[in-house]
């Protein structure tokens, strides 16, 4: 893999692709970056979750990349061939209510649960992540690839459930985009925005940049 220069930060989607196929070998996946207790510590979140909504869990020989698997409208205006073409050195991180944070090459299964939403054992799941950590692992993330931007286009409860994340990052620049006054509107304006950085096309200064 080339050195990570750029992560793009953006949220999963509640609309997934349906079926899917056992994991090749050899594919990367976000944990491998992690220091051993990091590591550790996400899948144990991830099997908390798993635990609390089994039956919104789907099969987990059924895989695909994550980019495939997600298919909201912020996907959909991102074409296939941006992230099968994506220039060396960018890797977008899905946050992810199942997951936590995805890589958008790791194979997922589908599933039913979001930032956004409640489940009956844990409550809002954005804020559950962020009691239990997500903020700092994260962070451990981008401080062991050490990217020179951090691209964050997160949605407000995904924004949630990971911030303080880039409190004492150095060497990495953090840019945050929002799209005020938008609501589900702003999403094929995120895609189109991960797809540029795919592509390596210079980015404008977006007017609702913070």
């Amino acid at each position: 893999m080339d050195p990570i220069r750029t992560v793009v930060l953006i949220p999963e989607s509640t609309r997934k692709a349906k079926g899917g196929e056992p994991e090749p070998p050899g594919v990367p996946r976000l944990e491998s970056a992690l220091p051993r207790d990091a590591r550790r510590k996400l899948e144990v979140l991830r099997d908390q979750v798993r635990a609390a909504a089994p039956d919104a869990v789907g099969n987990p020989a059924e895989l695909l990349p994550a980019y495939s698997r997600f298919r909201g409208n912020m996907y959909r205006a991102i074409p296939e061939e941006a992230w099968e073409q994506r220039i060396p050195g960018v890797e977008v991180v899905m946050v992810s209510g199942l997951y936590g944070l995805v890589g958008s090459r790791d194979s997922i299964v589908t599933y039913h649960a979001s930032m956004a939403e409640p489940l009956e054992r844990l409550g809002k799941l954005n804020r559950w992540w962020h009691g239990h950590g997500l903020p700092n692992l994260l962070h451990t993330y981008v401080a062991a690839v050490h990217p020179a931007l951090v691209l964050d286009i997160l949605s407000l409860e995904y924004r949630e459930a990971v911030e303080g994340y880039a409190a004492g990052l150095r060497g990495t620049k953090v840019r945050r985009i929002d799209f005020h006054g938008l609501g589900r509107g702003s999403q094929p304006r995120r895609g189109k925005l991960v797809a540029k950085v795919l592509r390596g096309e210079p980015l404008v200064k977006e007017k609702d940049e913070d």
